[in-house]
């Protein structure tokens, strides 16, 4: 199976090496070359250095014959524009988008060239909804034969994380937050979101590096 991840920020880059440990072929598009380094060290799959809302670079990249493509830019509006390249001008059968933005889902259609998106905010609230028991660190869903999980973290006054900067956590390599809850409304982090206390901190997170994590927002 081919894949096409467009956008490699930690959700991006995440999901590749995610597809290429269960030995997809995997083909990364990313327009920061600040990023270019890191992706090339981390990863071994293909990486094409450009702008995903090009056709010829999408085209260069080797968008004819991919099976998927996954918009995961941190853009809604170039995911769309993504989306929309890769099924209408190059027939692709399966287009997956994430949302950033909960207020934009309405767009996210199959008339706009989206087969499935993901509202990383809508999930991770309907979670929160059913989950009943809160400890420091709840794993919610295994995902990959239980090596990821989807993690949630309780943030208290005197937790190591509390008040700190995402982008100053020394964060494991293979962890994602995801989103955060505060005073029961979802948010969509960057690197300059601060952690409070009282937070519910949603994370993709390896199995080798749960203690870390645990490590990191314990007390």
């Amino acid at each position: 199976m081919s894949i096409m991840i467009v956008g490699a920020g930690r959700l991006g880059s995440f999901l590749a090496k995610l597809m290429e440990e269960k030995n997809k072929e995997v083909v990364v598009v990313e327009k920061d070359e600040a990023k270019i380094e890191k992706l090339r060290k981390d990863l071994r799959c293909s990486i094409m250095i450009g702008d995903g809302c090009n056709s010829d670079i999408l085209k260069k990249a080797g968008i004819i014959g991919a099976e998927i493509v996954v918009a995961a830019t941190g853009h809604d509006e170039d995911n769309l524009i993504i989306c929309q390249l890769a099924k209408y001008e190059f027939g692709v059968s399966r287009v997956v988008s994430r949302i950033n933005n909960p207020k934009n889902e309405w767009l996210f259609t199959k008339d706009m060239g989206v087969d499935a998106a993901v509202s990383s905010a809508r999930i991770i609230a309907k979670l929160i909804e059913e989950e009943a028991e809160i400890s420091s660190l709840t794993t919610i869903i295994n995902l990959a034969e239980g090596k990821i999980s989807l993690v949630r973290s309780i943030i208290e006054k005197n937790s190591k994380a509390a008040h700190k900067l995402i982008k100053d956590l020394k964060l494991p390599d293979d962890c994602v937050i995801m989103s955060i809850v505060r005073d029961n409304k979802v948010l969509l982090p960057n690197g300059n979101t601060k952690i409070l206390p009282g937070d519910e901190v949603l994370s993709v997170v390896s199995d080798e590096s749960k203690e870390k994590l645990e490590d990191l927002f314990n007390i």
